[in-house]
């Protein structure tokens, strides 16, 4: 029987998704923070990268949403399966849109991508590719770096799943385990701090989305209490992943106790409306807000101007995100009607 949709996770998502568009939009418009900017700011308390802080919330509600709707029994394969099912067909369309428009009104665009880096973009490891130094240009057109990061927690989710299942103390042994590993590769570098560090933030909304109300509270004190300690500790020389980790964690607690406050039918069909379009915005936003400010001068764009663009962004990135997602659903009933045909 399909579980019912948890609100705070919608709200939750909605607010990583805000954190993300604004941010891209900030670093684009400011020349990649060349220049002041003019309409948000770029940190958060403690010295945090917004997207940082959205990247860390968008790590940690897809660890509950998996886990909240994991089947019983548990498929491997099956799990497998339904996640390059979800992710990859709307990737692959994408990319070939905004590649085809690239690579014809930008000649040049990709003279210096090797042709065997065209495997990364085939995997969505392109931009995880080039933010991790494997390669210096690639065929990256959509999405960005931490999609490759959360293809790697996939791998690791049935692990992760079946410790959540073996009661509590596995499930609190496993999280202290994966929160001492994470951050043990974080402060190596072996990983080019992309990955490590959001293991226990993906592990954390896998608990979380199992504990009783009471529960949640006491996650929340405790997220609160180590990033003070921290914070205490190390100050503004603290690792800032680390304290986006704590922060992060923080705020998704505190979003989930104070949801139902904001459990009204406007709010919740907003939310639920962002969230079914969130990886068709998540792909095409940041080519869009790149587009966009092709032709100002940035050094000296108004604050005005600044408004204006991001409305237009807003609206482009609207417009083209539900066209992704209808072309998505047409490419797929259309490949499925062949592949039946073609069986019949």
């Amino acid at each position: 029987m399909k579980k019912p949709r948890l609100f705070y996770l919608d709200l939750i998502r909605t607010a990583a998704l805000i954190s993300i568009l604004i941010i891209h939009f900030n670093a684009t418009v400011t020349g990649y923070f060349t220049y002041p900017s003019r309409l948000f700011g770029s940190t958060l308390p403690f010295g945090i990268y917004l997207g940082d802080f959205g990247s860390s919330l968008f790590f940690i509600v897809s660890g509950a949403a998996l886990c909240y709707t994991a089947a019983e029994p548990f498929s491997v394969k099956g799990f497998y399966k339904k996640r390059a099912r979800a992710v990859y067909p709307m990737f692959w369309l994408a990319w070939a849109i905004c590649f085809t428009v690239r690579f014809t009104t930008v000649p040049g665009a990709f003279a210096g991508a090797r042709g065997v880096t065209l495997v990364l973009t085939l995997l969505g490891l392109d931009n995880f590719a080039v933010a991790a130094g494997w390669v210096g240009a690639d065929f990256a057109c959509v999405g960005e770096w931490f999609l490759g990061s959360i293809l790697f927690l996939y791998l690791l989710f049935p692990l992760l799943l079946a410790l959540c299942r073996k009661g509590r103390a596995v499930r609190w042994l496993g999280f202290a385990g994966a929160a001492v590993l994470g951050v043990a590769v974080h402060l190596t570098g072996w990983d080019a701090r992309l990955v490590a560090i959001h293991l226990p933030e993906f592990f954390f909304g896998m608990v979380f989305v199992q504990l009783t109300r009471r529960g949640q509270a006491g996650a929340l004190g405790a997220s609160l209490a180590g990033l003070l300690a921290l914070w205490a500790l190390g100050g503004p020389l603290a690792d800032t992943k680390i304290l986006c980790a704590l922060f992060s964690t923080a705020v998704f607690a505190a979003l989930a106790l104070l949801s139902p406050l904001l459990d009204r039918g406007p709010v919740r069909r907003g939310c639920g409306l962002l969230s079914r379009y969130s990886y068709a915005v998540f792909l095409c936003h940041h080519v869009l807000i790149q587009r966009l400010v092709r032709g100002f001068d940035l050094s000296v764009l108004t604050r005005r101007d600044t408004v204006l663009l991001f409305f237009s962004y807003l609206v482009a990135t609207a417009a083209a995100s539900a066209l992704l997602y209808w072309l998505d659903g047409k490419v797929r009933a259309g490949a499925g009607a062949l592949w039946h045909g073609a069986g019949a």
